[in-house]
């Protein structure tokens, strides 16, 4: 199985295609090695899948699954995080964990709060990473939660209900990798315009 292709991901679980998608987003979401894992796409060709060759599992109890899966993903992520991170930073600084990287993840979280927690769902690496960084910056477990929810819902059921739509259309089907990659581009928009009205507002204030 080629882990770098959604489709052929899906194609290989067949009839377990939810549980295996559903794994592959905790594992994603959970880990920092898990990151290069297509998570958006995977989404999006589950709901797809749904809606032809898959279409005797029902679309709600599959959208409970791969949730369930994504926010306990993060929620792992989360408490990594926790209890690790202090650890990882008392030691001698590397390239990654240093009083540099504390500093630039304060900032993060400070500068776009609670967004950052729910807009790093539709970002590969940020996906795993936030989570970690979010319990080092020492966000409270329970707003974490909220915000791991709230972008949960939103990728999760969003990216498969998208595709589950656009499957019944005969040019989606019929072009399953080209609608994929513009899908996929879309879902990746909310952070870099989120990154450009930021800027845009520095500027204003200069």
């Amino acid at each position: 199985m080629n882990f770098l292709d959604a489709h052929e991901i899906v194609a290989s679980f067949g009839a377990f295609a939810v549980f295996g998608v559903a794994l592959i987003i905790f594992i994603e979401t959970a880990t920092i090695f898990g990151s290069f894992l297509p998570g958006d796409s995977l989404l999006f060709i589950l709901g797809l899948s749904l809606s032809t060759f898959l279409d005797d599992f029902p679309l709600v109890p599959a959208l409970a699954i791969v949730l369930l899966a994504a926010i306990a993903g993060s929620q792992t992520g989360y408490w990594t995080g926790k209890l690790m991170g202090p650890r990882l930073f008392k030691r001698r600084n590397t390239w990654f964990f240093n009083e540099g990287t504390i500093a630039r993840t304060n900032g993060f979280f400070e500068r776009y709060g609670a967004r950052a927690i729910v807009l790093s769902r539709f970002v590969p690496i940020l996906r795993a990473l936030v989570p970690m960084f979010a319990a080092i910056s020492g966000l409270d477990s329970r707003r974490f939660f909220k915000l791991n929810l709230i972008g949960g819902i939103a990728w999760v059921i969003g990216l498969m209900s998208a595709g589950y739509l656009l499957g019944s259309f005969e040019l989606v089907a019929k072009n399953i990798e080209l609608s994929v990659l513009v899908f996929v581009v879309i879902s990746s928009l909310p952070l870099p315009i989120e990154l450009a009205k930021e800027a845009a507002k520095r500027r204003k204030r200069r």
